[in-house]
């Protein structure tokens, strides 16, 4: 349960307060019995949002945007029609743990599109210019049966074992390139499933401030 780290009592109470650190996690509870009494901090999942309204299309503006329902227009068989993303990560992600990209679109036919995201993902001192990983969104959340459905497609986790720091950049490129939907697909937003333990870093540029 972690070594005690403060404890505290008011003046005559019969009862006090233990506070105990489990790594980046402080619980407090009943000193008599080990009741818990609050947490403050757990890891939860967040998701990074990049709606595809304020996204940086390709230098000739493409993929198209949709003024009506509002989204990108991936268009098939397509790999120069690109968004491309670059994220920051938050001082309050759990450092060195995997992240989960996955993309809304609309689904309109039973068949279904095969997004890809190419990436590159370093540290700050790191090297900016290395190699992309390409792949692509093989599971859907929902099941389609008619009409149009917001659709959830997932991409594998990509494994973030390899940072161990603040501030860790990822490059990203979003783009379709199959023949397996014929036409247009509506995108509406990609996103990172991610895990966080904090609201911030103790430190300036280090998560525990040492």
């Amino acid at each position: 349960m972690g070594t005690p780290i403060i404890q505290l009592r008011n003046p005559g109470a019969a009862d006090g307060i233990l506070a105990r650190m489990d790594g980046y996690l402080i619980d407090f509870f009943r000193e008599s019995d080990n009741t818990p009494l609050a947490l403050r901090s757990r890891q939860v999942w967040k998701d990074e949002r990049f709606p595809l309204t304020r996204d940086k299309q390709g230098q000739s503006a493409k993929p198209d945007y949709d003024f009506t329902n509002m989204g990108l227009l991936f268009p098939q068989d397509d790999d120069t029609e690109i968004v491309y993303i670059t994220h920051q990560f938050s001082h309050g992600w759990v450092l060195g743990s995997s992240i989960t990209p996955h993309i809304h679109y609309v689904q309109d036919e039973a068949e279904e599109p095969v997004f890809k995201i190419a990436y590159r993902w370093y540290e700050n001192g790191g090297d900016p210019t290395g190699s992309f990983t390409v792949i692509s969104a093989s599971t859907f959340m929902y099941t389609y049966t008619s009409g149009s459905i917001l659709q959830r497609a997932l991409f594998p986790d990509i494994d973030g074992s390899a940072i161990n720091s603040l501030s860790s950049m990822l490059d990203m490129k979003l783009y379709r390139d199959d023949n397996v939907v014929s036409g247009d697909v509506l995108a509406k937003e990609f996103d990172l499933h991610c895990l966080f333990n904090t609201m911030g870093s103790v430190g300036a540029y280090s998560k525990l401030g040492v």
